[in-house]
């Protein structure tokens, strides 16, 4: 309440400010209501596009600022990328980069097997990022691969299934294809049950995707598909 107040008072304060400006023109320089108008229609239009002119500039070199983290991400520096990220979050003013922060934190917090954090911030996100079609991907991309982690099949297979369309847009995209890759060989193994050639993909995706962050993932399935191989075996042993 406080900040929409703010926001009010500092409205209403360059109105005022903008109304006497024009007021002083016309009494300096004896314009008619006519000419006045013009000018106040000019004047508005340089406003909203100097307004429009900063914002975007603020959001693309904070977003440049934002993205120039993400390699350490892929050395999975967590600790140092969740110094600085969090630094951004705290400094910006924009709700819609506040909210790209807090989204890239949990990409750091996964890293750090902080699983129930992330699930937990993913879930406060939906209401800030559903109407940004790229961002809430991304989000359920990161709960779905945070559900995997947990070992909570139940609910990633039924977020799954619920962003396909959304993912399918996205998933010929060379910057989250490597993601994809991930997610969909989780949803084999632990979803459907479709051991068969997994192993082959996991070498093929360790080739083409060398990042240590995305190696880990890696690690931890070939773990999930040998801890199924060997429970295979312990129910073969036991029909025995």
């Amino acid at each position: 309440m406080k900040k929409i107040s703010k926001s009010i008072i500092i409205s209403l304060i360059l109105g005022i400010l903008f109304g006497l400006i024009l007021l002083f023109i016309k009494l300096r320089f004896q314009l008619s209501e006519e000419e006045i108008m013009r000018i106040y229609i000019l004047l508005s239009i340089a406003v909203l596009l100097i307004s429009v002119i900063i914002n975007l500039s603020y959001n693309f070199f904070y977003g440049k600022k934002i993205n120039a983290l993400t390699p350490l991400l892929g050395e999975a520096k967590y600790d140092e990328y969740l110094e600085k990220i969090t630094a951004i979050r705290d400094k910006v003013k924009s709700k819609h980069l506040r909210a790209i922060a807090e989204l890239n934190r949990t990409a750091a917090l996964t890293g750090k097997k902080e699983y129930s954090t992330a699930v937990e911030i993913l879930k406060e996100l939906e209401p800030r990022v559903k109407k940004m079609s790229s961002v809430e991907m991304v989000r359920r991309l990161n709960l779905c691969l945070n559900y995997f982690y947990l070992k909570d099949y139940e609910e990633a297979e039924t977020l799954y299934k619920d962003s396909e369309a959304l993912f399918g847009k996205y998933k010929e995209n060379a910057f989250y294809k490597k993601n994809f890759t991930i997610l969909d060989m989780f949803m084999d193994l632990c979803c459907y049950g479709k051991k068969e050639g997994v192993a082959e993909r996991i070498q093929e995706a360790r080739k083409r995707y060398p990042e240590k962050q995305l190696q880990e993932d890696f690690e931890y399935l070939e773990e999930l598909l040998e801890e199924g191989k060997r429970n295979l075996q312990e129910d073969t042993k036991s029909d025995v």
